[in-house]
């Protein structure tokens, strides 16, 4: 994919240490590779924050369902916690495409929201089957499908959580051949205002971090990558553009292209696309 639902990092930025061309014909990531990873770990950022309720697990958190969109199957809630028993929730389009950004986004294919345990303590597994976030660019340069199979499961409290995903994403892009991503992470939020983060209302502002791995692979492109969070990651819920995160640090470590080192992204206000920059050792 090459996003999923934020749009394209600018293209280069920064100091001596952050120059992305010493991938360029030699060791280490080129532009195009470090633009392409940074934008899928932005997107799991995104994915991963809409999935700490089950107010909107399935679409980013930017974007509003239309009427109709998604189809609802089983409703009932045992023990009354706002967390269904076992549900599905099925995206199509139409009705499930709206104007975002300069132009489309829809979304396609299963959630499925399951209460392991019908006890009250807020925590749920959350299945994808086929779900695509599908982006359609008014001048057709930041076209993207991204495809999760997988699972999350969140366990935590009013006041904090914690979002396990193994999740694989698939992402197209135009003239590009497709990457697989393997996701194993662990999110760790934390509401700035303590008792906000309720299950049935989407997530309120807060801090979190995230770490784990990820595996990328495209062609004969082939990394297993650490992912860290040096500084915190701000969501800022009342910001009105995207991205909603406002400060905070994230780093994939590894060897890219022969080359050891740190591929990093750091936000610096609500609505602007963080810097990036690779550091090798």
């Amino acid at each position: 994919m090459t996003r999923s639902a934020l749009p394209v990092l600018l293209a280069a930025l920064l100091s001596a240490c952050s120059d992305l061309s010493v991938g360029v014909g030699g060791p280490g990531p080129s532009a195009s590779q470090a633009l392409e990873l940074a934008l899928a770990v932005q997107d799991e950022v995104e994915s991963a924050t809409a999935a700490l309720t089950v107010a909107r697990p399935g679409p980013p958190p930017a974007w509003t369902p239309p009427a109709g969109c998604p189809v609802v199957q089983g409703t009932a809630d045992s023990d009354g916690d706002g967390i269904p028993d076992d549900a599905t929730l099925t995206y199509a389009a139409p009705p499930c495409e709206v104007p975002f950004r300069r132009g489309s986004l829809q979304v396609t294919g299963e959630l499925g929201i399951l209460d392991p345990n019908f006890a009250n303590n807020q925590g749920f597994n959350l299945t994808y089957t086929d779900l695509a976030w599908g982006y359609v660019d008014s001048t057709g340069d930041r076209d993207y499908t991204a495809t999760r199979n997988g699972s999350r499961a969140r366990l935590g409290s009013s006041d904090a959580s914690s979002l396990t995903s193994s999740v694989t994403i698939v992402r197209q892009r135009p003239n590009r051949a497709n990457t697989t991503l393997t996701l194993d992470l662990v999110h760790s939020f934390t509401a700035a205002t303590p008792g906000t983060l309720l299950v049935g209302q989407p997530a309120p502002s807060g801090s979190f971090t995230i770490s784990g791995t990820v595996g990328w692979k495209r062609s004969t492109e082939d990394w297993q990558l650490t992912v860290q969070t040096p500084t915190p990651l701000v969501y800022d819920a009342s910001c009105t553009a995207t991205p909603r995160i406002s400060a905070g640090e994230l780093t994939l470590n590894g060897t890219i292209n022969g080359k050891a080192g740190t591929l990093w992204l750091r936000w610096s206000a609500c609505g602007k696309e963080p810097a990036r920059g690779w550091a090798g050792v």
